[in-house]
């Protein structure tokens, strides 16, 4: 099959993807307004877009590091120990201007996502396996560093708190933060050469190193860029919620975000994936988690629903994958006979 109708082919197949995920959220937003009048509140319709604003951060980084070829399971605790770094200095230094606040939160998760690319990059551990370990490892500095005393709504300023609740035209800054995400990790990924040589280290990590592309200086970046983005997520998360807990500060993150890249349509064993498709599975999994919240299903349904979504997500993209390499293997075979 010729390249550009295989290109064409998985266009069209993520452009169909889309758009199903898209009837899903519309469908999902009919079934718990039925279900729950209040669920289409404005007030729980603005939470819905706020939780949706910091999952959105978190998922498209996560989506570039699944498009090479790995993953990140510490993105729950990197936010948790940068928004709680950031508590902390906030609390000590109560002047400090917000936007320096926010630049904390992003080193910190920055620092830990150079940790996790030179495990992965440098010392070629698994992804699965070294982002694994330093789930626990950020989450215990989280306990240490704050001496396992929590950050209180005292003790965050009011002006990082209106980031979550005020902004431009009534837009919250928060919402604002992850719209500018969206839009540049879009132009990276379909307008610049950097975004494209993502895909080619995903798709055949030992061809696109033959080929001189800086395969580990790459991986590297992405890990760095995901805890920045972890780091941002933390510091809309305590303007989010006002406090930070280290038991729970960012606890579960992980698998919501997983879940909405894979819903997304990324492929989890690397090479395909789309932000337009990241934004709909964010908001699809935004949306089910506030809803199943509202009509009164427990957390236990809750957490089952996120793991067979990414079961279903996984085995019907599989599943698509191999009609459409059987017919590509078919016709080449024709052809030779």
């Amino acid at each position: 099959m010729n390249p550009l109708t295989v290109t064409s082919t998985w266009r069209s197949l993520g452009r169909l993807r889309e758009a199903g995920i898209a009837g899903v959220v519309v469908l999902l937003i009919v079934i718990f307004g039925s279900l729950n009048p209040l669920f289409l509140d404005r007030d729980n319709l603005s939470s819905i877009v706020v939780s949706v604003g910091i999952l959105m951060i978190l998922a498209i980084g996560q989506m570039l590091v699944i498009i090479t070829r790995n993953i990140d399971l510490s993105v729950g605790s990197v936010l948790g120990l940068s928004a709680m770094v950031m508590g902390m200095v906030g609390r000590e230094l109560p002047e400090m201007p917000t936007y320096l606040l926010i630049l904390i939160a992003m080193l910190v998760g920055a620092l830990a996502g150079a940790v996790n690319g030179i495990l992965v990059a440098v010392a070629r551990v698994p992804s699965i396996i070294a982002t694994l370990g330093t789930l626990a490892i950020f989450r215990g500095l989280t306990f240490l560093v704050s001496n396992n005393v929590q950050v209180d709504p005292e003790d965050v300023a009011d002006e990082m708190q209106d980031l979550a609740s005020s902004g431009p035209l009534g837009i919250p800054w928060l919402v604002i933060f992850a719209a500018i995400v969206v839009v540049l990790a879009w132009w990276f990924t379909t307008r610049t050469m950097s975004g494209k040589r993502l895909y080619a280290i995903g798709s055949n990590p030992e061809a696109a190193e033959m080929r001189g592309l800086n395969v580990l200086g790459m991986t590297f970046g992405v890990f760095v860029l995901m805890g920045a983005l972890a780091g941002l997520g933390g510091a809309m998360y305590v303007a989010r919620f006002a406090t930070v807990n280290p038991a729970d500060a960012g606890l579960g993150f992980e698998l919501a975000v997983i879940s909405a890249v894979v819903i997304g349509g990324t492929n989890i064993f690397g090479g395909s994936g789309t932000v337009i498709g990241t934004v709909l599975g964010t908001m699809l999994v935004g949306i089910l988690s506030n809803g199943l919240t509202v009509v009164g299903v427990s957390g236990f349904w809750q957490r089952f629903a996120s793991g067979a979504i990414i079961l279903i997500a996984i085995i019907a993209d599989s599943f698509v994958r191999k009609r459409i390499e059987r017919r590509q293997s078919n016709q080449t075979m024709a052809r030779v006979r």
